[in-house]
């Protein structure tokens, strides 16, 4: 059932922006103040047991990422304006009102540069000294994001740095609160490509975040994932294999820029930096030799 038009608290749908795993995300304007908003949806249908364990889940995920995003407040992360759950028609109806920023994802900016270069490693560092900020802010808050993925990331227009964009973090839907007890904490969730070992055998740390970011770093200057291949090839790389040096791709990437993103790539969470910061700011120094 299409859901533009849906009338949600004082917010009316307009059109769908996306989907995912965890619902949909729509436009959607305050027509009082003439405030256009970002909500995200998820959507449960009339069920004779309401209590079972599949809806329990769905209200969970959706209160929990809420409850992380609404105890943040930092430049690089989108913030969070309200909380709702409606009755419609017999069906409930859970959602999230946020920012909505027009400029869209990290990932449509990169697809929309217009050339097939990569990005300089000056660039490359700017945007994961961002990215590493907002992370080390949730970490500092007991918060693992555990879904760090271009897609991910808005973008709001920097006028001055006219060239890129800030990117703020988005979609705490997967997001570990380390106060959380559940047993459906240690469930797998996660995008394939950036999954830590440990976060694939549902055990996922403040680590993880930074082995999931290094992975973007990786894709931004080679041009490629360090694993590639089915969703089983891949989980077997992520334990089992060592990836190729960035530079093996790109020539132009110093040993130094291999040997930071190799070891916040490390199989064992203890042996990558100490903190995501730790790693954003060797990465940074390592492009300045």
């Amino acid at each position: 059932m299409a859901l533009e038009g849906l009338q949600l608290g004082q917010y009316r749908l307009l059109r769908l922006l996306g989907s995912g795993g965890m619902g949909e995300v729509y436009l959607a304007e305050d027509a009082r103040i003439n405030q256009q908003v970002a909500i995200k949806v998820s959507r449960i249908e009339a069920n004779p047991y309401p209590n079972n364990s599949t809806t329990q889940d769905v209200v969970r995920l959706f209160q929990r990422e809420a409850k992380a995003i609404a105890s943040l407040d930092h430049p690089h992360i989108l913030s969070l304006f309200s909380y709702g759950e409606e009755n419609v028609n017999g069906m409930t109806v859970i959602y999230i009102v946020m920012p909505y920023r027009r400029e869209g994802s990290f990932i449509n900016w990169l697809q929309q540069r217009g050339n097939n270069e990569l990005l300089s490693v000056q660039d490359v560092a700017y945007f994961i000294s961002q990215a590493a900020d907002a992370l080390q802010y949730a970490h500092e808050n007991q918060i693992v994001h555990q879904d760090v993925k271009p897609s991910n990331f808005l973008i709001r227009t920097n006028k001055g740095r006219s060239k890129l964009p800030d990117l703020l973090l988005a979609d705490f839907g997967i997001a570990r609160l380390s106060a959380s007890t559940s047993s459906a904490s240690h469930a797998i969730r996660g995008t394939p490509t950036y999954m830590a070992p440990e976060q694939w055998s549902g055990e996922p740390v403040y680590a993880t975040d930074q082995y999931a970011l290094a992975v973007l770093a990786y894709e931004l200057l080679a041009g490629r994932s360090p694993f590639v291949g089915r969703q089983e090839q891949v989980m077997y790389q992520h334990f089992n294999v060592q990836p190729q040096p960035p530079s093996t791709f790109n020539p132009q990437l110093s040993k130094d820029v291999d040997a930071v993103i190799l070891k916040a790539l490390a199989k064992q969470a203890e042996n990558r930096f100490l903190s995501i910061s730790a790693f954003a700011n060797a990465f940074q120094e390592a492009t300045l030799g």
